[in-house]
């Protein structure tokens, strides 16, 4: 029997992983681990992205002030070659990719309000941009039917330079929290920043957090 990718956040410490086929850098270089493997969320390790037992010294911890973070989804509706489409939005699952706007900038232009405008750009670069959304932020309403964040079926963890891990089709143990989000696409927080443990919020975005931090 086949083991399955899985996910475990330990309490005040590392990412447990176990069984992912890949890991691999922002460039999506290999990035040599095992079938089992401690992953730093505390953004302290001299051996980013691996724990390196930092969080211990640094008396890192795993919860967060929820009370902090925008849980609400908005919605901004338009017509999109002649069908309404709304996409759904959940601040609190945005690591501040930027994927979206280098998708389609027409659609998704953080410098104007509002930021989204469907009817802006055609379907196939709106569909690509919540497909590209690593966090499941984003999300697609075609139609009145049920909103869909677009993941494919591959299984992946990458590191992305200066944030978060991406995540694709691997099973977190871990409670899921905003508004709307995907169990098969997602971020986790890399630089213990976030309000959201174990997902990123952006935070190190806001922060100016580095892989060199320490």
């Amino acid at each position: 029997m086949t083991s399955q990718p899985k996910i475990t956040p330990i309490e005040d410490g590392p990412l447990m992983v176990t069984d992912v086929p890949n890991l691999r850098d922002g460039v999506g270089e290999t990035i040599e681990a095992g079938a089992k493997m401690a992953l730093c969320r505390c953004g302290l390790s001299a051996n980013k992205p691996f724990c390196d037992g930092s969080h211990n010294a640094a008396g890192f911890s795993s919860t967060s002030d929820k009370s902090k973070i925008r849980n609400t989804p908005i919605q901004y509706a338009g017509a999109v070659d002649g069908t309404q489409v709304t996409v759904h939005y959940t601040p609190v699952l945005c690591s501040h990719a930027g994927e979206c706007v280098k998708a389609t900038r027409a659609i998704f232009d953080p410098s104007r309000k509002p930021w989204v405008i469907p009817e802006n750009g055609k379907m196939t670069d709106l569909l690509a941009a919540v497909s590209n959304c690593p966090s499941g932020a984003l999300r697609v309403e075609v139609t009145k039917t049920e909103p869909q964040h677009m993941v494919n079926g591959d299984v992946d963890l990458m590191v992305e330079q200066n944030g978060p891990y991406r995540v694709k089709n691997v099973r977190l143990d871990a409670e899921f929290n905003g508004a709307g989000a995907s169990q098969t696409k997602y971020v986790l927080c890399r630089c213990g920043l976030s309000n959201n443990k174990p997902f990123c919020d952006g935070s190190h975005f806001d922060e100016g957090w580095k892989d060199g931090s320490a």
